[in-house]
């Protein structure tokens, strides 16, 4: 049965075309009853009331890329004629070139209302370990200079071990911890501190800040400040120890609990994972996300992408692109026989993608139990692929997604 299914789609890629037709109100149907045979012994199209309609991006890839005919009350339809009829449909042709790439891989690509909208159960999370946090309580001042966003503490024996022990900080020079006796706090982990007790004194002004108060001064540099924040706490209060990500290209740099700042036995530890942090407001131009995912996996470390801050009434039901069926140890998986795999969302390099938008689909992709495929076509139509993979962090209110470079 597999081998017959194989010649057909080879005898339909080689010789025989099939014809489309276009309605009156932009409907496209198989022609006749061979096109309607070898369109659906490849997997395009639905069966409505007898008859065979396909998507709209199912005709451009087939007048296009399958030499397939398409005609209109008797008028020949070019490539160019399908765009122009389709062009106010979103996305038009980025979603036709990341159609025309997975199909052009060998594997089927279909759409959301072809399916039973269930759980499909194709997504395990991932489980990171937690544990509780008992942040060290030192009768201490932390000194803030407003115009470098930094705080200093004086150092002693209790604040080298808030250093050595907890990580807070740096003492000294990086990986050079003696140089001096200061240690220097960031406004993430000065932020922190303050949030949870420790007392900060304006260095311009001499005058106690509430932790409101350096929040809001913050804010006025860096207007992230709170979802960069609630990210950071939400690791610290797990046990990790969360640094800056800036030579990573991100926010935050991430450790496992239990990582020291100290050399153990000649060796440095290094971090394996970074974090990035996307608030529900923000976008992010396609290009640079794609980026950083590419800078963290040069150097090895797993992308995480934290959106923080979602409440459930502010889920609406995300879009997805299409349903996405991969291979298998023989063969591929077919919309026949198989569940789906990937639930996609096609954009281009230069489009903005926004903070809630992604979460949504994500949310969306989880009820489906599929993996959430991010599909990039660039300036040259080529497409990169991004899978994102739920944690499953204990406790946790916010969301985090490893995002991986994927190669259908």
């Amino acid at each position: 049965m597999t081998h017959e299914r194989d010649r057909n789609e080879r005898k339909f890629y080689y010789s025989e075309k099939p014809r489309l037709l276009l309605s009156e109100n932009n409907r496209v149907f198989a022609l006749d009853d061979n096109s309607k045979k070898i369109l659906k012994d490849s997997f395009f199209g639905e069966e409505r009331e007898n008859k065979l309609e396909l998507n709209p991006i199912e005709a451009l890839y087939l007048v296009n890329i399958r030499k397939a005919s398409c005609s209109k009350d008797s008028k020949q339809l070019e490539f160019l004629d399908l765009i122009k009829i389709f062009s106010n449909e979103r996305r038009i042709f980025a979603r036709y070139n990341v159609y025309r790439d997975w199909r052009d891989r060998g594997i089927i690509a279909s759409f959301i209302d072809r399916i039973e909208e269930k759980n499909f159960d194709r997504s395990p999370s991932i489980s990171y370990p937690s544990k509780h946090f008992e942040l060290p309580k030192l009768d201490k001042e932390l000194v803030y200079i407003e115009e470098d966003m930094i705080s200093l503490i004086k150092a002693d024996e209790n604040v080298e071990k808030l250093f050595e022990d907890f990580w807070f900080g740096q003492l000294g020079v990086y990986k050079q911890h003696t140089r001096d006796k200061f240690l220097k706090l960031d406004f993430i982990e000065t932020l922190f501190l303050a949030k949870h007790g420790y007392r900060v004194r304006s260095i311009k002004t001499g005058k106690e800040l509430s932790f409101e108060e350096l929040l809001r001064k913050i804010k006025k540099q860096q207007k992230n400040a709170e979802a960069l924040l609630d990210v950071y706490e939400d690791w610290r209060l797990r046990g990790y120890i969360i640094k800056t990500g800036f030579k990573f290209g991100t926010h935050f740099r991430l450790y496992f609990p239990g990582a020291s700042p100290i050399k153990e036995k000649s060796q440095w530890i290094h971090s394996k994972h970074v974090v990035h942090v996307f608030p529900k407001e923000a976008k992010m131009i396609m290009s640079e996300w794609a980026r950083a995912v590419r800078v963290a996996h040069s150097v090895r470390k797993t992308f995480i992408m934290a959106i923080p801050g979602m409440k459930e009434e502010e889920y609406e039901k995300g879009e997805i692109d299409f349903i996405g069926y991969h291979r298998k140890r023989i063969g591929i998986e077919r919309p026949s026989e198989d569940f789906p795999k990937f639930a996609i969302i096609a954009f281009t390099e230069d489009e903005k993608l926004g903070g809630k938008e992604l979460a949504c689909a994500l949310r969306r992709a989880d009820e489906l139990g599929l993996r959430l495929i991010i599909a990039i076509s660039d300036r040259e139509t080529s497409v990169t692929y991004y899978v994102a993979k739920r944690i499953n962090l204990p406790g946790s209110k916010n969301t985090y997604y490893e995002i991986e470079w994927e190669q259908p």
